[in-house]
């Protein structure tokens, strides 16, 4: 079983959403509950698909008007991220249709119709990406460099504090340069983009799933202010911080679970 129920994910609905252009530094997923819907994947337009798995830092646009769609983010650095970055195998993305059957997608469409509750929809979530995740699998074991989980353990507990490139570097004994190659080398993500996914997703998390005021969450994870914040929160997902964090009857959130 996939360890789909960490902090690595975050999943919600969305119905008749409309994201403008955007890229983000983690993986995401995002499949048609419903109807097709049109999209714009790296300049090119795909019409009526059902949905995509897409690489990191590859630009999208979509137009879900008359359907609800479920969007996971991962974290690149997860487990779950490293058998979706082997099942992308570099490419930009992978339509929905190319990993799961006709069959597979009308089942989920019911079971989606058919869930009448957070709780149910979850489930719904968990078993999308438990299908999706069963058709990949890693080649050999993931190897993670010691000093990079020194690393990660030490951004994960300081977080809301600032944090720089000198500080990992010296925890493992390594020039700044050579800190950057590695963190580069066994995320994906440069240094500083991973930090600030990660004060991104903690903002999310503080405000959705602990109810804290979002200015409170903002400042509190490392951000000037709040004008600083929506820009980038909308350069990441391509839709306004408020919409999504204020979890209008449009979004309904999976993880974290409210």
């Amino acid at each position: 079983m996939h360890d789909i129920h960490s902090n690595n994910i975050i999943a919600f609905t969305a119905r008749h959403a409309i994201v403008d252009i955007h890229y983000h530094m983690c993986y995401q997923i995002v499949v048609s509950m419903q109807t097709p819907f049109n999209c714009t994947i790296g300049g090119q337009t795909y019409a009526q698909i059902k949905g995509f798995l897409i690489n990191q830092k590859v630009t999208h646009l979509c137009e879900a008007l008359n359907t609800t769609v479920m969007v996971f983010f991962i974290d690149a650095e997860s487990i779950v991220g490293w058998q979706i970055k082997e099942m992308l195998a570099g490419r930009p993305f992978l339509d929905i249709e190319s990993i799961l059957s006709h069959e597979q997608l009308a089942i989920f469409t019911t079971a989606c119709a058919q869930a009448d509750s957070a709780n149910e929809m979850r489930k719904v979530a968990d078993n999308l990406l438990e299908q999706i995740l069963s058709l990949g699998t890693l080649r050999g074991n993931r190897i993670i460099d010691d000093r990079m989980v020194k690393i990660l353990e030490y951004i994960e507990a300081n977080q809301h504090d600032s944090i720089v490139l000198e500080d990992i570097a010296e925890l493992v004994f390594l020039s700044p340069e050579r800190a950057r190659h590695l963190f580069a080398q066994q995320t994906g993500i440069p240094f500083s983009q991973y930090l600030l996914w990660k004060r991104i997703k903690a903002v999310l998390t503080q405000v959705i799933g602990k109810n804290v005021p979002m200015i409170n969450a903002i400042l509190e994870n490392g951000f000037t202010d709040q004008a600083h914040f929506t820009h980038l929160f909308k350069r990441t997902f391509g839709v306004s911080a408020k919409l999504l964090l204020k979890n209008s009857r449009s979004i309904q959130f999976l993880k974290p679970q409210l």
